[in-house]
């Protein structure tokens, strides 16, 4: 039961990729990631190119990319909004100078449940096709850092995961 409270980067399991704070109104620009020990088997760090991936929605599959403008409920997981708990902005926000990819699947899926509302099929396949690209090696850098190692990225325009590790043998 300790262990279904817990956020994923609290523990030693895989991660889905991600951009963090996606249940804030405004997400963090920067997320800095250290290693303080390196894994012994698994801990390979997974950076996506959410904008390079919008690129290749809009060009390929642009009926996915305009649901994925619209608005999804997100559940605000981590933080005491009572009453608030869910809010919806879009997964792909682009302006003249601005871009923004907002996505975390169970934050949504989540989200979707506690409203007692089902994803429109056109929803979930724009999603899976999203999470296909994401977890596409053309879209992703997969590497492991060492102890010491600092990396700061993006949080608009990359999306990061983590595989599951050990640090014992």
């Amino acid at each position: 039961k300790k262990m279904e409270k817990l956020r994923y980067h609290q523990t030693n399991l895989g991660g889905s990729i991600h951009s963090d704070g996606p249940q804030l109104l405004t997400p963090p620009n920067y997320v800095l990631m250290a290693c303080s020990k390196q894994a012994k088997k698994g801990g390979y760090s997974i950076i996506a190119h959410a904008k390079s991936v919008y690129n290749f929605i809009k060009k390929n599959k642009p009926h996915y990319l305009k649901i994925l403008k619209n608005d999804f409920f997100f559940e605000r997981r981590g933080f005491n909004y009572p009453n608030k708990n869910i809010f919806s902005k879009p997964i792909f926000e682009k302006r003249k100078n601005f871009f923004r990819f907002r996505y975390l699947r169970e934050y949504i899926e989540t989200a979707y449940k506690l409203k007692k509302i089902k994803l429109k099929s056109n929803q979930i396949h724009a999603l899976d096709f999203l999470d296909k690209l994401i977890h596409n090696s053309h879209f992703q850098k997969k590497f492991k850092l060492n102890k010491g190692d600092v990396i700061i990225l993006n949080n608009n325009i990359l999306a990061h995961g983590r595989t599951r590790f050990s640090l014992n043998l």
